[in-house]
């Protein structure tokens, strides 16, 4: 089975066949197609948190239920586990491989698994104020439906509000960055940049090296170098490094769109078997040749998906 991500905008296109707005052409084409693979168990669209974040912040009812719905029947429910989830057991194979054990034996397609509040973080407040929902579904389409359709409007609108706030203070951070780092040459960033997020995960790191019999002061003895071969050897961080030094590079400021499709891009990118996206940040990801460390093939159309290889 192959691992398909879509970004909102697939999914919004989608939707317009889902609810009866396109009825013939390509687009028909290609939702008609996508969905006898999906019968026919050769496919699975999971959704990533920032799917189901932008897919509740339509305030329009109509269109949010006809984007849901549309998610709902593709994804059958399923998402990307938690950062926080992916993470741990990345952290875990990156220490493996540091000391020279051997990597960790998963299951396939393990960052794949059934009810929406598992992509969201366990202390996550979203997840805990739901998780009673969970007991009284079989479906975990009926959950995704349920939470989407009938939450509370009130609840939702403070619920966006409190993410853009979080979002502007996490722009602003990255700006102040990017400030910093402007006089550096490509490898010194990359450098900065990995040794940041090293700092950032000490504590999951430290915890992964101690199941191991090794320590925090072993890991630094391994030198600046390793630093980096060992964040590359964590594919979310990988990801999310290699997006975020190329986006910074660009001209004009990161906006909130380019963090949704960060957090995307790096949920999806080292799991995914195809990628359908905007432009930018698939141009981004061939530039950063990540497709090709990551084995995935890069769409820009949902009608050039298939037929699927």
């Amino acid at each position: 089975m192959k691992i398909l991500f879509l970004d909102q905008n697939k999914w919004i296109e989608l939707a317009r066949v889902h609810s009866g707005k396109v009825v013939s052409g390509p687009l028909y084409d290609a939702y008609q197609y996508f969905a006898t693979a999906l019968h026919d168990g050769k496919i699975i669209i999971p959704l990533t948190v920032a799917n189901i974040i932008e897919t509740s912040k339509r305030n329009d009812p109509v269109s949010r239920a006809d984007v849901a719905q549309t998610q709902a029947v593709f994804s059958k429910g399923c998402v990307y586990r938690s950062r926080l989830t992916r993470l741990g057991v990345e952290i875990k194979n990156a220490v493996q491989i540091a000391f020279d054990y051997d990597p960790l034996m998963l299951p396939s397609n393990w960052v794949v698994v059934p009810n929406f509040i598992r992509a969201f973080e366990e202390n996550d407040a979203s997840a805990i104020s739901i998780t009673e929902l969970a007991d009284n579904y079989t479906d975990s389409k009926d959950l995704y439906l349920d939470f989407i359709l009938r939450q509370d409007d009130q609840v939702r609108r403070l619920a966006h509000v409190k993410y853009a706030a979080e979002s502007k203070s996490l722009i602003e951070r990255i700006e102040n960055r990017r400030k910093l780092f402007s006089g550096y040459d490509k490898g010194m960033r990359k450098r900065a940049y990995a040794a940041k997020l090293f700092l950032d995960h000490q504590e999951s790191i430290a915890r992964a090296l101690n199941t191991v019999g090794h320590t925090l002061k072993e890991m630094e003895k391994l030198g600046p170098k390793a630093f980096v071969e060992f964040i590359e050897n964590i594919p979310t961080l990988n990801v999310e490094l290699n997006l975020a030094l190329a986006r910074e590079s660009q001209t004009g400021s990161l906006n909130t769109n380019d963090l949704g499709d960060i957090e995307n891009f790096y949920t999806a990118i080292p799991y995914a078997d195809v990628i359908v996206a905007e432009k930018n940040f698939s141009a981004l990801t061939a530039q950063t040749k990540l497709d090709t460390v990551y084995g995935l093939r890069l769409h820009t159309s949902l009608e050039n998906v298939f037929p699927l290889q």
